[in-house]
């Protein structure tokens, strides 16, 4: 059983329980990590904040202003504004502050994602950058016994154990993940992920993107012509 909090050279990690679980609502992407553990009528977000959730376990109810739907393990979403969950299942919830997303549903979550990512691991974007500069949250395979590079990134990183287990590992020391874990990267903190025989599954959330759609450069757009 892991500690309520393990903290460790920028790695925070935590197991999920319902209500606030991280807070990095003072930094320059405000966000914070919810959970929700199946017990009674959970409230989160506002008119002024987006919502990016990924379900662990079970199946939960959600409703906001406009509609209800039921969204089980495996699957992710996002929506805007306040959101009601209530239900038997278990779910992390990323709230970002100051930013009017997109509602979306989809899932299950696949085997292998889609973009090869490094030191032979793979990645998906499960909700894209409506634009560039924009939040995502993305899909990181693990495949059995990889030992990353140690890397850095420029914003916090927030991610969901979705299965399997490892480490994450930094010059400090290393601490471990399996299914149900919530943790979060501060900014350049050095940290890579090992794995062993399972391999392992992570919904990761990136407050910011430096690709995505512009004015200038979109698909819509690019495949436009005109005589001019």
């Amino acid at each position: 059983m892991l500690e309520m909090e393990q903290t460790l050279n920028g790695f925070i990690n935590k197991e999920l329980r319902t209500g606030e679980i991280i807070d990095e609502s003072t930094g320059m992407y405000p966000t914070k990590l919810l959970g929700y553990e199946g017990d009674g009528e959970f409230v989160a977000g506002s008119d002024t904040s987006t919502i990016y959730g990924y379900v662990i376990d079970g199946e939960v109810e959600l409703c906001n202003n406009e509609s209800h739907w039921t969204v089980r393990e495996g699957y992710y979403f996002s929506t805007v504004g306040e959101l009601k969950i209530q239900g038997t299942g278990k779910v992390a919830l990323i709230e970002r502050y100051g930013y009017r997303g997109m509602f979306q549903i989809g899932g299950p979550v696949e085997h292998r994602g889609r973009l090869a990512y490094i030191d032979g691991c793979s990645d998906s974007l499960l909700i894209h950058p409506a634009r560039k500069g924009d939040p995502c949250l993305n899909l990181l395979v693990f495949p059995p016994n990889i030992r990353q590079t140690m890397h850095i990134h420029p914003s916090i990183r927030m991610g969901i154990v979705a299965s399997g287990k490892g480490r994450c590992v930094t010059p400090q020391g290393e601490k471990p993940l399996v299914p149900g874990t919530v943790f979060c990267l501060q900014e350049m903190a050095q940290h890579c992920f090992y794995t062993d025989e399972s391999g392992m599954k992570i919904v990761a959330y990136h407050p910011d993107s430096d690709s995505g759609p512009s004015d200038e450069d979109h698909p819509m757009f690019n495949r436009t012509l005109t005589n001019r």
